[in-house]
């Protein structure tokens, strides 16, 4: 579909280019003069007014206009309209002169009128491929919401066929917790952190949103579980910031990283050698970002990293695509023994 909308809008452009450089002709046109040169100079003339009409609807729209600088935006496209005319009057002229031999400085109404004319001409491009961005960006919007709302109706769905009913569920590990002897504080503990688990992903992961401070707990208590199984003496940390401030992303967007670190950890006979880092931190410029480091074993066979064909990664690539669009980034780095996984996601508080 992306291919199909691409070649369409392609089409689209080449189409109002022609329609542009044939209208160029058609006004500027000179009987008196070949019609070869002048349609040289003409297609120069377009070229040039495809700059600022880029420019434009690529940088200023994004970077003044959605973020409501609406002075400066005015200002910006008038300031680019100038200059354009006044660059493509010269380069075109320039062409025109050394193909014809015809000056562009014959008499100063001549002047006018050209200057005129490019400057509508740079001005009413620059509103049109503006305007077409706009309707092109609320359209992607549009369509982007539209699949979100599908995904998570489907989410849904489906977590609820498979949901297990949660009243039952709690009262059965309740009923274990209290089976267990109270010196046991070990296994007590453990169903506690179950139990929490359980309890933010039945019921706090509902909404759209939610505090970070809630999806690290979560993460500490699935590592807390996941150490259970983990052979004493490894070397797992994980280092967070004292306070992450009100950041709220969506729930669960994390554990697929973590999951894939408790996955492939190396298994050496020396416990001490099996690591794994967890880094959660903010940067200046309203980022947090997410490192996982993890060691793995490549004298191992058949030893497989994760990499974006795993089903995990896949979700989380579409899910930061569909929730973060240009502003999230996921790294990969493979060392000799060693596999890093940083994540940094643009925040607003």
């Amino acid at each position: 579909m992306s291919r199909k909308i691409n070649i369409m809008r392609f089409g689209i452009h080449l189409f109002l280019w022609i329609l542009l450089t044939l209208f160029l002709v058609y006004f500027i046109y000179d009987p008196h003069a070949a019609f070869l040169q002048q349609f040289i100079a003409t297609l120069v003339v377009t070229g040039f007014t495809a700059l600022p009409a880029y420019f434009s609807s690529k940088v200023l729209v994004p970077k003044l206009l959605y973020r409501k600088l609406i002075g400066k935006f005015i200002g910006a496209l008038l300031l680019v309209a100038i200059a354009n005319t006044v660059l493509t009057y010269f380069v075109a002229g320039a062409f025109y002169f050394e193909l014809s031999g015809k000056s562009i400085f014959r008499d100063i109404f001549f002047i006018q009128y050209l200057f005129s004319f490019f400057f509508i001409i740079n001005s009413i491009v620059i509103a049109v491929s503006s305007a077409i961005q706009i309707i092109a960006d609320r359209f992607g919007m549009e369509q982007q919401l539209h699949v979100v709302e599908s995904e998570k109706v489907d989410t849904e769905l489906a977590f609820l066929r498979a949901q297990v009913n949660p009243h039952f569920l709690f009262n059965v590990l309740n009923t274990i917790y209290f089976q267990i002897h109270k010196d046991n504080s070990a296994a007590r503990n453990s169903v506690e952190k179950l139990s929490e688990m359980l309890r933010y992903q039945l019921y706090e992961c509902n909404t759209d949103m939610i505090d970070i401070s809630r999806e690290l707990a979560y993460i500490e208590n699935y590592i807390a579980v996941q150490q259970l199984r983990m052979e004493a003496g490894t070397d797992l940390q994980m280092r967070l910031p004292g306070d992450m401030g009100s950041i709220k992303i969506a729930p669960l967007l994390l554990l697929p990283l973590v999951e894939n670190a408790f996955k492939h950890i190396s298994n050496f006979k020396d416990p001490s050698k099996n690591k794994l880092y967890i880094n959660i931190y903010k940067e200046p410029d309203s980022r947090f970002v997410v490192n996982v480091v993890n060691t793995f074993n490549s004298m191992e066979s058949g030893v497989q990293l994760p990499t974006s064909s795993g089903l995990g990664l896949k979700n989380l690539e579409r899910r930061l695509a569909l929730l973060y669009p240009g502003k999230h980034s996921i790294t990969r780095k493979r060392g000799e023994n060693t596999y890093e996984t940083t994540l940094k996601i643009q925040y607003h508080d």
